[in-house]
């Protein structure tokens, strides 16, 4: 992008050259005060001009930084507001998002129209007879219209032009000046539709980027679950609604038996095969409320709110069989695995260090048992 210096010097000797011709014309002569308005109105402009100049080379400045973290990262599929540009509050959307990155890690972006939007700009129409099909109209109109462009006439122009179309209004060097900072108005006008047409592509790609990224930040890239940063999160939290509430939940962390077989007998893109179909069949097995990450390497960690150390226990025997019954068809082989569990159930004063400890307890002792078990922990 050109910078704005280079870009401004011949308007800035037109605004210098204006100044001179209008200083030595009488005020009250024509068109000494339309000239005068254009005057003002194009400065003015050619400020406005240098800043969006700056803010837009920022832009492009930061967008190139935050599309170099994304080169490697596959697309993930986010419902963008086409008002607001942010994330649409689908309902239980996130609580949804793990299954849904799980069944569809590599679609784009989809926009639409957020609650709130919706309300504010439709609310009338929400309820009127027809009125779901006229809404359904408007937003597929905007969504193929894209951004709209900085009118090219304003009312100083317009004066002018109309001035300038009436032969006796004046002669001489100042309507010769007039119609030269008319067209130059006008072709600055024309730059700046340009110049925000890219702020606003830029603006909109950043937010879908940065949704993007803080998304990502919580998403195992593999298998498409939460990673262990969002699992933590979502313990302290169940944690703290529990201590507050006097509620109940329990955690269970899985782990995959002879994992490493599995690289040595068939490589790692195998082992990467396996947890990813394995990840899916976990999530695609629990209950809407539950939670499913991918605690690390093999690991997998499950909450389970409002749910007591019995109903964990079937909750998570489930999950083993499902595990068990698992077949994968990987170049001419099929994969199985077999998962080892501990669980522990939250009692009031325990920190999810406590949670996590017991369940890490149980889990070893089912490895230590023969594998392909649930051992509650103690």
């Amino acid at each position: 992008m050109a910078r704005a210096g280079k870009k401004t010097e011949p308007a800035d000797a037109v605004t210098r050259g204006a100044e001179r011709l209008l200083a030595g014309v009488p005020k009250g002569a024509l068109p000494a005060r339309e000239y005068a308005e254009l005057l003002g109105r194009y400065r003015r402009l050619l400020a406005k001009f240098h800043k969006v100049m700056r803010i837009s080379d920022t832009y492009d400045s930061e967008l190139k930084r935050v599309t170099e973290q994304l080169d490697q990262l596959r697309s993930l599929a986010l419902p963008i507001c086409m008002f607001c540009k942010k994330v649409r509050g689908d309902a239980e959307y996130w609580e949804q998002i793990d299954g849904y990155f799980a069944r569809h890690i590599d679609v784009a972006f989809t926009h639409g129209i957020c609650p709130s939007c919706m309300k504010e700009r439709y609310g009338d129409l929400l309820s009127a007879p027809g009125g779901k099909d006229q809404i359904a109209g408007d937003i597929r109109a905007r969504a193929q219209r894209g951004p709209g462009t900085v009118p090219e006439e304003d009312e100083a122009l317009l004066a002018a032009e109309k001035l300038l179309g009436i032969p006796e209004a004046g002669v001489g060097a100042l309507r010769g000046g007039l119609r030269r900072l008319a067209d130059h108005y006008r072709r600055l006008l024309r730059r700046m539709g340009k110049i925000l047409l890219i702020s606003d592509g830029y603006q909109a790609r950043l937010m879908d980027l940065n949704a993007r990224l803080a998304l990502l930040a919580h998403t195992d890239g593999l298998t498409g679950l939460g990673n262990r940063h969002s699992g933590t999160e979502r313990l302290e939290a169940e944690r703290s609604r529990a201590e507050r509430h006097g509620g109940i939940f329990s955690v269970a962390i899985a782990d995959v038996d002879s994992f490493k077989a599995v690289n040595d007998r068939h490589g790692h893109e195998a082992g990467d095969v396996l947890l990813k179909e394995l990840g899916h069949t976990l999530r695609s097995e629990m209950r809407r409320e539950d939670t499913c990450v991918r605690w690390g390497g093999e690991e997998f960690l499950f909450l389970l709110p409002e749910t007591d150390g019995a109903a964990a226990k079937a909750l998570v025997e489930k999950l083993l069989g499902a595990a068990r019954n698992l077949q994968i068809r990987y170049r001419g082989n099929v994969l199985r695995c077999t998962l080892s569990a501990g669980t522990a159930t939250f009692r009031p004063g325990r920190t999810t260090d406590d949670l996590l400890r017991e369940a890490d307890g149980g889990l070893y002792r089912a490895k230590s048992l023969g594998k392909d078990r649930l051992v509650p922990g103690s």
